[in-house]
């Protein structure tokens, strides 16, 4: 199940700790978000490893931070450096091919 954070432990935790990860970048007021939400929430059902989500204000230092061009964004970290992103209208398919990358790096 994804965990919650913000953008300062996603920082401690995952850039700065060299971890490998996968995070939803969405936000609350987001039409888009909302609507990939429960694909999201049933993907992740079951999944273990270190999946984060992080809410995004609209017009928040987040996008600029995370260098997001849209919202949803799933992001893939390797040892802490992004390595493969999905954004806009995510599919299964998508975070499939992330999940196997992630997956492959451990």
């Amino acid at each position: 199940m994804p965990r919650k954070v913000d953008s300062k432990t996603l920082d401690e935790q995952v850039i700065a700790g060299g971890r490998n990860a996968l995070v939803l970048f969405y936000g609350d007021w987001c039409s888009d978000c909302k609507a990939f939400k429960p694909l999201w929430n049933r993907w992740t059902k079951g999944k273990r490893g270190s999946i984060f989500e992080l809410e995004v204000g609209r017009g928040s230092k987040e996008w600029r931070e995370w260098d997001l061009k849209e919202i949803p964004t799933v992001a893939l970290f390797i040892e802490g450096a992004e390595d493969d992103r999905a954004d806009g209208t995510i599919q299964k398919k998508h975070l499939d091919v992330l999940w196997t990358k992630l997956k492959s790096e451990e």
